[in-house]
């Protein structure tokens, strides 16, 4: 009841027109308040408050503001928070507004939110509709072809990496609709995403892209156009997943070139959540029987077997495991008669029982 009151008392001291230190302040107490669940509650439950919160993001002092957004960014992570925000408020197109501002100093914190609010389908739907509409008064939002333009360019905005599109991106290829958006045939999008399945300056990045790429897999009628040459999907997952072991010639030769003689000094993907949805994707090409033909034959195998012993030795479980089945497929008999894509037929345990659930 406190609680309750003090947050009644602090929509006072946030409105645009309060002086600078005493708004300061009471948007400083009113951060403390979104860290914990309770607090996010509370502050759902008090309509004005979260408006004034919502309105500070424009107020004309970078502190006030700054706050303002972690406020947010806080409050996203609540569970009803994309049905509440992305249903009562209008807040998507001043979001993407700040995005595509190269110069803004809050671009990173509104990435960070779109990421919150898209982790369930739900959400993703929600903003994934805005980024296709023409809004009543006939102003165009911006189009996710546009963020993902902005995102291709590292040096878009000085003081903001844009880092969180990449989860952004995998959040909204939950739906078919966006997934079908990168695998635009006349467009080749998937390949603007390639650079950062090895980008060393940041691991969110290579995690968002490879979760993509990865959710992408899953429209199994478009492998063999990904692995054709036309995008030439394979090395490009196989290649963080390689180290630095020697094969002989005939095992290299079966490669694909960029795979071939790597260097004594090569490194595999270091964070193991990754080199997992690599493995994913790699097993989702292999669904379909011309799928699998293919990555047979480019000998992912003898990548695959190095892979999983180096996990083994070093105790990646986990890893070790979503190798073991991909290995499985690659060295097993092809299944029988009418069960040859693994993704529209009931999966034999000995083939793969995680394939249907990657991600």
């Amino acid at each position: 009841v406190i609680m309750e009151e003090a947050c009644r008392e602090l929509v006072q001291f946030l409105q645009l027109t309060t002086r600078f230190e005493i708004k300061l302040t009471a948007i400083q107490n009113v951060l403390a308040i979104t860290g914990t669940p309770d607090g996010q509650k509370l502050i759902f439950d008090n309509k004005k408050l979260l408006e004034c919160i919502l309105t500070l993001t424009k107020d004309s002092h970078p502190a006030v503001v700054n706050e303002s957004y972690l406020c947010i960014i806080n409050l996203s992570t609540y569970g009803r928070a994309s049905e509440i925000l992305l249903k009562n408020y209008e807040i998507l197109p001043e979001f993407f507004k700040v995005i595509c501002d190269g110069e803004s100093p809050y671009s990173d914190k509104v990435c960070s939110i779109i990421n919150n609010l898209t982790r369930g389908k739900d959400g993703a739907k929600v903003v994934a509709q805005c980024l296709a509409d023409v809004y009543p008064d006939g102003s165009k939002v911006i189009k996710l072809a546009k963020l993902l333009e902005i995102f291709s360019k590292v040096e878009y905005n000085k003081s903001c990496s844009m880092d969180y599109l990449a989860a952004f991106f995998s959040n909204l290829t939950q739906l078919p609709e966006v997934r079908q958006f990168f695998l635009d045939q006349s467009k080749i999008r998937i390949n603007q995403l390639f650079p950062f399945l090895t980008y060393k300056k940041s691991v969110k990045r290579r995690g968002g892209i490879a979760a993509t790429i990865r959710n992408c897999c899953f429209e199994y009628e478009s492998h063999d156009w990904l692995l054709s040459e036309d995008v030439d999907l394979l090395p490009h997952l196989l290649l963080p997943l390689a180290g630095a072991e020697e094969f002989d010639d005939d095992d290299n030769d079966r490669l694909p070139l960029d795979l071939q003689y790597l260097p004594s000094d090569k490194q595999r993907e270091e964070d193991p959540d990754v080199r997992v949805i690599l493995v994913e994707a790699l097993t989702l090409l292999c669904a379909t029987q011309s799928g699998r033909a293919y990555v047979k034959d480019k000998n992912t195998y003898v990548i695959m077997r190095e892979l999983y012993r180096w996990e083994t030795e070093n105790d990646n479980t986990d890893v070790a495991e979503t190798c073991e089945k991909l290995v499985q497929i690659l060295i097993s008999d092809e299944p029988e008669d009418g069960r040859e894509n693994l993704l529209t037929c009931d999966i034999p345990e000995e083939h793969l029982k995680k394939l249907q659930s990657c991600g």
